[in-house]
């Protein structure tokens, strides 16, 4: 992605609507085996890849293609992509499995973009992913935030029903911003981060602990495939192509903010409002009580892996969990050592980081 639209006549191509097509009877037969531990490689593609040859793509190893189906971003309005029904329908010929993808921008809102994405949707079937992809190209000067993002996932669930969320996004822009509505709406998270950018993995991304994980990651903007060059490659997780549903936001008005960040003491405010952060951000499901136990401990082993925890999800904190935490709170004005000492310098830090609105 981040190449500037081609020619504008070309791509604002309008399409009738598509209907939607259940994946059952002989759809499922036409839809690649699902493969459950495995990572999978992929590409994305747009009108820079027309061209082709899925057949070669599937015989590569491949096995997704995300398509662009069009965007907001330019100043005469939406439009659909010229080249994305034959990207669609010559993944699904050679049996990839097929995502379609959105480009935001300033001339249109999230919901009435969601909208024109979904009535312009080609052969879309139920466990196909539909992406957001968020950035500020062309015409456009602001990028999309938390509101905006999970306003456009929730009303394109409205429209079909559950489906395969995938939320694209520099990992330098994820970082820089707060993710909870977009994480309650149950989007996955592709990341693009390319280090070297020469075509290989360059390990996983770093998303500062914005996210709870990461499902798919464009890795290179300079790879091969299918006889096209340059095309975007990708590495998703198996579980990325899950169907997912909206969680359930915080309730009863919200929860005060905890003292820790004045006097260094931790209490159980400031364990309720890590609690629920851990519930919004990393899968914790036990209660929002101020009393930390196995689970929570575990929930926040999970999160710290963001910040270079590499043990065990045992849920007994040790030296290495603490000094993760020490890395996070160093985000938010701790200046101490990282030595996996907690002490009031680095819970003051941490607090301040859990006394964000969004974990309220």
């Amino acid at each position: 992605m981040r190449r500037r639209t081609l020619i504008r006549g070309a791509v604002a191509t309008a399409l009738a609507p598509a209907g939607i097509v259940l994946a059952t009877g002989a759809a499922d037969a036409d839809a690649p085996a699902r493969t459950e531990a495995a990572d999978l490689e992929g590409v994305d593609v747009s009108n820079y890849q027309q061209g082709i040859d899925y057949a070669r793509v599937a015989a590569e190893g491949r096995r997704f293609v995300i398509a662009k189906a069009g965007g907001c971003q330019l100043s005469e309005g939406p439009y659909t992509t010229s080249s994305y029904p034959g990207h669609v329908d010559g993944a699904r010929a050679a049996g990839l499995r097929v995502g379609h993808y959105w480009l935001s921008g300033d001339f249109l809102a999230p919901a009435a973009a969601a909208d024109y994405f979904v009535d312009h949707l080609h052969d879309y079937r139920v466990g196909d992913v539909l992406a957001l992809d968020v950035e500020v190209l062309d015409d456009s000067t602001r990028l999309w935030d938390d509101a905006d993002v999970s306003a456009w996932f929730n009303r394109v669930r409205e429209r079909v029903g559950s489906y395969v969320p995938w939320f694209y996004i520099s990992t330098g822009a994820l970082r820089s911003g707060a993710w909870s509505r977009t994480i309650a709406a149950g989007a996955h998270l592709w990341a693009a981060s390319w280090g070297p950018n020469d075509g290989t993995w360059p390990g996983a991304p770093d998303l500062g602990g914005r996210y709870p994980d990461w499902a798919a990651h464009q890795y290179t903007s300079v790879g091969s495939a299918g006889g096209a060059s340059p095309v975007d490659l990708n590495l998703a997780r198996s579980w990325a192509f899950e169907l997912t549903e909206p969680t359930d936001p915080p309730t009863g008005g919200g929860l005060p903010k905890t003292s820790t960040e004045q006097d260094g003491v931790p209490g159980p405010v400031m364990w309720k409002r890590t609690q629920n952060w851990l519930r919004i951000q990393s899968g914790y499901t036990g209660p929002i009580d101020g009393v930390p136990g196995p689970n929570t401990y575990a929930a926040l082993q999970s999160n710290m892996r963001n910040w270079g925890y590499t043990g065990p999800l045992d849920g007994a904190p040790g030296t290495n969990t603490w000094a993760a935490v020490q890395r996070l709170a160093a985000a938010h004005g701790y200046t101490g050592p990282i030595d996996g000492v907690m002490g009031p310098n680095s819970w003051r830090g941490f607090s301040r980081f859990i006394n964000q609105d969004q974990w309220d």
